[in-house]
């Protein structure tokens, strides 16, 4: 989960998460943005990710999109090797925001239990970049990360008890990243991570400038993935789901680039960003990620017909990622043929709670609220995936406008804990002090034919 406390997702050096559910953010559909309990009872098309047995939920044949825009707010500094906070004033993001479309398709076939549903959408849309003139221009000063899925889905209504859904989906991922490299900080196993080396992070840009790098990177890769879900209904008021998302693996492939400074050696009135000149490396990279799998479930329930009280939790498999190597196929600067990147992520849940109010029979009122928690160890923290533990609250309003027509808002603020990271193995170290949170809003509509 941990959507957008990453201010991206990245190649080299650096995690594979945004929140702990990684490559897909939840937040779609007006039920899931409003009261973020939605396995038990994914009332739109937008279960053919959240629970493909949900769609035996709805009758006919329907059209839907929803859209989700996100801003992400995030203020740190970073700890030198002598344990200052540097610089005097917080790091802040010139621009990060992202998006989560979703366009799809359901209907009954013209059968009573049978059910098809087709989505294309982006679960993962993110976009970000960093001052060139602070510290983390060595960690990132622009990214774009795409994730995008085409979802096929079938569910089958067996009774009134119990519906079971499979979907497969072909997934795709992209991504684009540009920083910084010093010649002084290249991140070879001879120099620790605590060593004052990586102090040089804190000079000026124009400093720094003569032995500067800037490196860009892009990559991508098609994989597909399977997902099973089920819906039971012991009591006409009472609905429990459970939901099961295949992990996948994933190479990235694409083009490194490395060019370096015209500045005159010893220069300390130059950047590199007006100075770019030789181009040291021009070559391919090959990535190993991994999509991890995921269990969910939660119930619905309806004790009066004007109000719902739901529960979620999710589990993601995050244990069999504790290294990632990025192969180079030219060695960059003659030097780096492997850069490999210590994980040592563990497995994360989150849990989530929700209330649906009904004034009146056209109109749902919804809110709810989330605790979220992160796979990655402090040790290997990343300023390009800040990802901690967070909470979340939710506010959504349905409006059925008549028989065909629904339309819907939803808002979502989340937030995370304190950043405070000391023992980071990264190089240049993330080591810092910092706060990140992120405000989400939505719409959807949907037509009944």
């Amino acid at each position: 989960m941990k959507r957008t406390m990453a201010l991206f997702l990245v190649l080299v050096g650096t995690p594979v998460v945004g929140r702990a559910g990684g490559f897909s953010n939840p937040d779609f559909g007006i039920r899931r943005m409003g009261m973020f309990a939605v396995t038990a009872r994914p009332d739109d098309t937008t279960a053919v990710f959240h629970n493909p047995a949900g769609l035996t939920l709805l009758d006919g044949t329907h059209f839907y999109h929803t859209q989700s825009w996100f801003l992400m707010q995030m203020g740190l500094r970073l700890y030198d090797s002598q344990g200052v906070l540097r610089p005097d004033k917080e790091i802040r993001p010139t621009w990060s925001v992202g998006a989560i479309p979703f366009l799809g398709f359901q209907s009954d076939c013209g059968t009573k239990d049978f059910r098809l549903g087709f989505g294309i959408y982006a679960p993962n849309a993110y976009g970000a970049a960093l001052p060139e003139d602070s510290p983390t221009r060595y960690y990132d000063i622009q990214a774009l990360f795409l994730a995008s899925r085409a979802t096929l889905a079938a569910a089958y209504r067996v009774s009134d008890i119990f519906s079971f859904g499979v979907a497969v989906n072909l997934v795709h991922v992209f991504l684009t990243k540009k920083y910084y490299l010093n010649k002084k900080m290249l991140p070879l196993p001879n120099i620790a991570s605590d060593s004052p080396a990586f102090d040089l992070r804190f000079e000026p840009a124009e400093k720094t400038g003569a032995t500067d790098m800037l490196m860009e990177i892009d990559g991508q890769d098609w994989t597909w993935a399977l997902d099973a879900g089920v819906l039971i209904r012991p009591h006409p008021t009472f609905r429990i789901g459970a939901a099961f998302s295949g992990g996948s693996p994933i190479t990235l492939e694409g083009r490194v680039k490395l060019t370096g400074s015209t500045c005159p050696p010893g220069s300390t009135d130059c950047t590199l960003k007006g100075h770019l000149g030789e181009v040291l490396a021009d070559t391919r990279h090959t990535t190993r990620m991994l999509i991890p799998f995921e269990l969910k479930a939660g119930f619905n329930w309806e004790p009066l017909p004007w109000f719902e009280f739901g529960m979620d939790i999710y589990y993601w498999h995050y244990q069999s990622l504790q290294e990632q190597t990025t192969h180079f196929r030219e060695p960059l600067l003659g030097l780096i043929q492997d850069l490999p990147d210590q994980k040592d992520y563990h497995n994360s849940w989150a849990w989530n709670v929700g209330v649906m109010f009904r004034p009146v029979r056209s109109v749902d009122l919804m809110m709810g609220y989330q605790m979220d928690f992160t796979p990655i160890p402090e040790q290997t923290y990343s300023l390009d995936n800040p990802s901690t533990n967070q909470k979340g609250i939710s506010l959504g309003l349905r409006w059925r406008v008549d028989d065909r027509w629904r339309v819907g808002l939803g808002y979502v603020h989340n937030w995370a804990n304190l950043i405070n990271i000391q023992r980071s193995v990264g190089k240049p170290p993330a080591n810092g002090k910092g706060h990140a949170a992120n405000n989400e809003f939505a719409f959807d509509f949907s037509y009944r034919f």
